[in-house]
């Protein structure tokens, strides 16, 4: 009904009421002058706001004032108190105006905002019956699963819900009906109109009438394709890299290994569900050297790059290279497994030892060589002999700045 078509009815109403009365004055109402006046005043604010219901109000007077009133059909009063109550009665037509007003003001403001809000909001939101049909839907929604707001109120929740997703989600409607639960929230995926998927975050919570009985759904609607995407990549990537990797939570507790991880190591996610429980196994079962290093795992706990001695699940021994990496409320191990490289520089290592000997001992028999010939040289210079051995490259002095 139009504000015209409002005002209009509600000035009306005083007439109607005064053939009421009229008809009804003699055996049932009369002296009661405004009997059926004041539920029109009232009647009149409630439906036409301000200006209705104070002009229905004096209209009202007026009719009272001249068909009810002694004297009946003037408006001489015959009695002061009649001016009173005339008084009284468009006061409180006009407080019942001026109530109402606020009131209508009040819920249209309130309204704006809450379909401010449904429409603009930047998550999808729907009210959905109890029998999954959606009754009323949101731009934001329509623009994630590719419909016309006409064209998803036909539908219901379970068209577009991927049937994977189906049955979690409606074991929870189930229950939410039932008083179980009063809300829920989900991660699941919608069919689009295209017939593409969209991965989306849902919260519902179920309103009720007044005696308690299941009234609607609210859902909102995020948009996570995004998320699960990226999600998705961290996750090839990570089972795909060369490097061990596992991720832990705050409270300890192991949440990822990787492939290359567990070939390492020798364990899966269920034999090591903690840190505490690897570094048990792995660390510290490396033995009382491996816990004695330096490098060992509190210094690990330190450093963001550290080289520890581990126990592999089949009984080896390797050497390791360990980081932290951490990644917001959760924590990335990363393991390098070194042994070739240590092992291969071992092997150098003992090889230069092996060679520095081999020099060490053929110096020493240059040495006792240079020796005995000085002895034959010493011996042919006493016999009247020229000496048989040159020995002047050793008897020659250094040179200034030679080494």
């Amino acid at each position: 009904m139009s504000p015209h078509l409002r005002i209009g009815v509600a000035l009306l109403l005083p007439f109607a009421a005064c053939g009421v009365q009229w008809l009804l004055w003699d055996d049932w109402i009369k002296p009661y002058v405004w009997f059926m006046f004041f539920p029109v005043a009232f009647a009149s604010a409630w439906l036409g706001g301000l200006v209705a219901g104070i002009g229905s109000t004096l209209i009202s007077a007026l009719l009272v004032w001249y068909v009810f009133m002694a004297q009946q059909f003037s408006f001489a009063l015959q009695k002061p108190s009649s001016a009173l109550s005339i008084v009284l009665f468009v006061g409180m037509g006009c407080l019942f105006s001026w109530f109402h007003e606020r009131l209508r003001r009040a819920l249209r403001s309130s309204v704006s905002r809450f379909e401010a809000t449904f429409e603009q909001a930047a998550v999808g939101i729907a009210m959905v019956g109890a029998d999954g049909r959606f009754q009323r839907v949101n731009r934001r929604l329509c623009a994630i699963v590719g419909y016309a707001p006409d064209e998803l109120m036909a539908l219901t929740f379970q068209d577009i819900t991927h049937p994977d997703d189906l049955e979690a989600d409606l074991d929870y409607v189930h229950r939410a009906l039932a008083g179980e639960i009063d809300s829920y929230a989900m991660e699941k995926r919608y069919f689009r109109k295209d017939g593409s998927l969209v991965w989306i975050n849902l919260s519902v919570a179920l309103t009720r009438k007044p005696d308690g009985a299941p009234d609607y759904f609210i859902a909102v609607i995020e948009d996570i394709s995004g998320r699960k995407l990226a999600e998705q990549r961290f996750r090839q990537l990570f089972e795909q890299a060369p490097v061990a990797l596992s991720t832990s939570a705050h409270d300890g507790r192991v949440l990822l290994m990787n492939r290359a991880f567990t070939e390492l190591f020798g364990y899966r996610l269920a034999d090591t569900p903690t840190v505490a429980d690897w570094q048990a196994r792995v660390l510290d079962g490396a033995g009382p050297d491996a816990a004695s290093q330096p490098d060992g795992w509190q210094a690990h706990q330190r450093a963001p790059l550290v080289e520890q001695a581990v126990l592999c699940r089949d009984g080896s021994r390797k050497t390791v290279l360990l980081s932290r990496i951490q990644l917001g409320d959760e924590m990335m191990l990363a393991a390098v497994d070194i042994s070739t490289r240590k092992a291969a520089e071992e092997e150098v290592r003992h090889r230069n030892d092996e060679l520095e000997r081999f020099n060490r001992a053929s110096i020493d028999r240059e040495l006792q060589m240079i020796l005995l010939k000085r002895q034959v040289n010493a011996l042919a210079a006493e016999l009247g002999r020229a000496p048989p051995y040159d020995l002047s490259f050793a008897d020659a002095e250094p040179r200034r700045g030679a080494p």
